[in-house]
């Protein structure tokens, strides 16, 4: 596995000095208090008393004491990112904001300024990409003279300097990893193919039960989760070449960013359980509303109407008008062109192309997360896609959309889709939408059904240029004695 770090900040950590009385590093910290029924946790304190003569160990001591119990505390509140940490490619370089998150051992991991790290000799080996990670980083800095040790001679250390001060903060570093057949995937599907198998590992991390291999058995063992090593870093991003070259390259964020969301225990059990942590799910929805933000802005702008404009300038450009008009007649013809078009007038909207209906496959997503958004009217106007607001309809029928947006809507996501469209207040779809926390994801190329939400007002009118959608769940119920079989049951659709 190849792994490129980036370069800490300067200064740099100077060369050791000669040693003057090395520092001592005090006593180990005991394992009990020599009974059986006692345990060190490594959090150690000074206790001071009249007469201690005070040295370096002891100050380090105190300081010690203060980081472990900010590491415990950090450990059990949860690793992942708290704010910034944005990542970017711009000219070959990777660029990192700066921003707050908490390693799995508890230690912060801040970072104050843009930190970039070039791109150009980084080759990627088959079917690999990178994981963007921010790591911890320490450095000495300053200078002080060493006055001499306790019980030398006080003027051993003349002309001997260290440096007092030791900063920390984050080094982002890069390691490869590999799923194999990425190279496989067309061009267009590679990314939405990597998520997907990505989170189906994640799904799977903690226990293969309920959803990998040997999950038809009850697990036998319900014990507490046991102390084990904890990861030093934190991952921001994914990192890839883009499809089709050797020059751009591509930044997955939501596929491997995760937001600090739960304390270790609690996402722990949701695993072990079958259930979606919340900051996977999180970073499920995000993935692709981001991927799918990133294939809808690449479409062409809207072209601007300049006849107008244009026929005015031929007009003042005409010889005739030119020697039929004096100077101060032509500087009014000109005062009120600029006048027209500071107004808009000579201006406007030009004719929009409407392009052929797209589907998320075609775009290269295949799967879906369990839940998320799609843009109902993605030209920005309602035009023919509004409903005649004199029709109001109920919630039973998708009459409160246009012809043209269930068109749109189905078009994207796919014949193999079985969509049902539910009227409902901008709230519920929260609400809807948090229901699908621990729903499968949803695949394009075989059949699901999905629960498409419209939030409208009481007459069945849209709010919003935006729908959700939902995985439906999966629930057959039925009484024995009265049918026979889960498929004569009944469907529960709440």
């Amino acid at each position: 596995m190849t792994v490129t770090e980036g370069t800490p900040p300067s200064p740099v950590t100077p060369p050791p000095a000669p040693p003057v009385g090395p520092v001592a590093a005090g006593p180990s910290s005991p394992a009990s208090d020599g009974t059986p029924a006692t345990a060190g946790g490594g959090i150690d304190r000074l206790t001071a008393f009249d007469g201690l003569f005070l040295r370096a160990e002891h100050l380090n001591r105190i300081q010690d004491y203060a980081r472990e119990l900010a590491l415990a505390v950090g450990e059990a509140g949860g690793p992942g990112v708290a704010e910034g940490y944005e990542v970017s490619v711009k000219d070959a370089t990777l660029r990192v904001g700066g921003g707050l998150a908490v390693a799995p051992d508890g230690r912060p991991l801040r970072s104050q300024r843009l930190i970039t790290l070039p791109l150009g000799g980084l080759t990627p080996g088959p079917h690999a990409f990178w994981y963007v990670e921010a790591v911890p980083a320490s450095w000495a800095y300053g200078d002080a003279p060493v006055q001499g040790s306790y019980c030398d001679d006080p003027c051993s250390g003349a002309g001997t300097t260290r440096s007092p001060y030791g900063a920390e903060g984050v080094r982002i570093r890069l390691t490869e990893a590999t799923e194999p057949g990425l190279d496989n995937r067309p061009a267009e599907h590679r990314r939405n193919w990597l998520a997907s198998r990505l989170f189906a590992t994640e799904r799977t991390e903690r226990s293969a039960w309920p959803y990998g291999p040997g999950a038809v058995d009850l697990p036998q063992s319900w014990t507490p989760p046991t102390v084990t090593g904890k990861a030093k870093g934190v991952r921001l991003a994914v990192l890839s070449r883009a499809p089709g070259t050797t020059a751009a390259w591509e930044v997955d964020t939501w596929t491997a960013r995760r937001e600090r969301g739960a304390p270790p225990p609690y996402r722990y059990w949701q695993a072990r359980t079958g259930m979606r942590p919340w900051d996977v799910f999180m970073a499920q929805i995000l993935q692709f509303q981001c991927q799918l933000a990133e294939l809808t802005a690449a479409r062409a702008a809207p072209r601007t109407d300049l006849q107008p404009l244009l026929e005015q300038l031929a007009r003042l450009g005409r010889q005739t008008f030119l020697q039929s008009h004096t100077k101060e007649q032509l500087g009014r013809e000109l005062g009120l062109l600029v006048e027209g078009i500071d107004a808009g007038r000579l201006w406007g909207p030009g004719a929009v192309d409407v392009p052929e209906p797209e589907t998320l496959e075609r775009l290269g997503i295949t799967e879906l997360p369990p839940a998320g958004y799609l843009p109902l009217a993605p030209e920005g106007d309602g035009g023919s896609d509004s409903p005649s607001p004199t029709s109001p309809s109920s919630p039973s029928s998708p009459t409160f959309l246009s012809a043209a947006a269930l068109g749109r809507i189905e078009s994207f996501l796919g014949p193999q889709v079985e969509v049902r469209y539910c009227w409902c207040g901008t709230a519920d779809v929260a609400q809807a939408v948090q229901e699908a926390q621990h729903r499968d994801r949803i695949p394009l190329d075989r059949p699901a059904a999905v629960d498409v939400l419209v939030p409208a007002d009481e007459q069945g009118r849209p709010l919003t240029n935006w729908v959700a959608f939902v995985r439906r769940q999966q629930r057959f119920c039925y009484s024995p004695g009265e049918v026979t079989g889960a498929a004569a049951g009944t469907h529960s659709t709440e």
